[in-house]
């Protein structure tokens, strides 16, 4: 049965070539993450973005990856690239976002606290994606798994931080999320996906949730 919030269970972000794009899709990952940032090492401008995103599948999640960007601005760059869903990582205000009309996610470091910016965004955030504090994301350092859990038992979360092979199965078993999100300890270099990693996170994340939904 499809996700009616369109979540993606298993997503790859800081996909910046086409050969990318092909391995993610063809090892079964149904979320796609492009930084629409320049300061990151993984960063893609708009036109490079349009052009990956143009080949994913309709059943397959598209997210633009933005920090600190203003509603407007962020608006202009989903029309521009055709991507479906917006991250907002950075400093932005609930408040200014409750009319947005497209479908959010709102990145949320793991620490105490951070329970009351999850219920200020959510009335009108799709999900959250769980991450380290230390950046605005793509750190790969692992988060405090059992804050993690406290979360995702009480909102959709996609769990992130230095996930790959080795460790996504441990992390969905403890932090049961709905979904995982994994980039930077999937490089060759920043921007430049392994392919092997992304095979088999992607292969252990299936398993994992296979086994917790078992």
């Amino acid at each position: 049965m499809a996700d009616p919030l369109r979540l993606p269970r298993i997503k790859v972000c800081g996909l910046a070539r086409a050969e990318d794009v092909a391995v993610a899709l063809e090892a079964g990952a149904d979320g796609l993450g492009f930084v629409l940032h320049p300061a990151s090492p993984r960063g893609v401008d708009v036109a490079t973005a349009r052009r990956l995103a143009a080949h994913v599948p309709s059943e397959v999640t598209t997210v633009a990856v933005v920090v600190d960007a203003s509603p407007d601005g962020a608006l202009d760059l989903l029309d521009a690239t055709g991507i479906e869903m917006l991250q907002l990582c950075g400093a932005q205000r609930a408040a200014d976002w409750n009319n947005f009309p497209r479908p959010l996610l709102r990145r949320i470091p793991v620490q105490p606290g951070a329970e009351s910016e999850l219920a200020a965004w959510a009335a009108f955030a799709r999900g959250f994606v769980l991450d380290h504090p230390s950046t605005p994301g793509g750190s790969g350092r692992t988060v405090d798994l059992h804050l993690a859990a406290e979360f995702c038992s009480d909102y959709p979360c996609l769990l992130a931080g230095g996930l790959d092979a080795a460790r996504v199965g441990d992390a969905v078993l403890t932090a049961r999320p709905f979904g995982v999100d994994a980039s930077s300890r999937l490089e060759r270099t920043p921007g430049e996906k392994d392919h092997d990693a992304v095979r088999r996170f992607v292969t252990s994340a299936i398993e994992a949730f296979r086994e917790l939904n078992a």
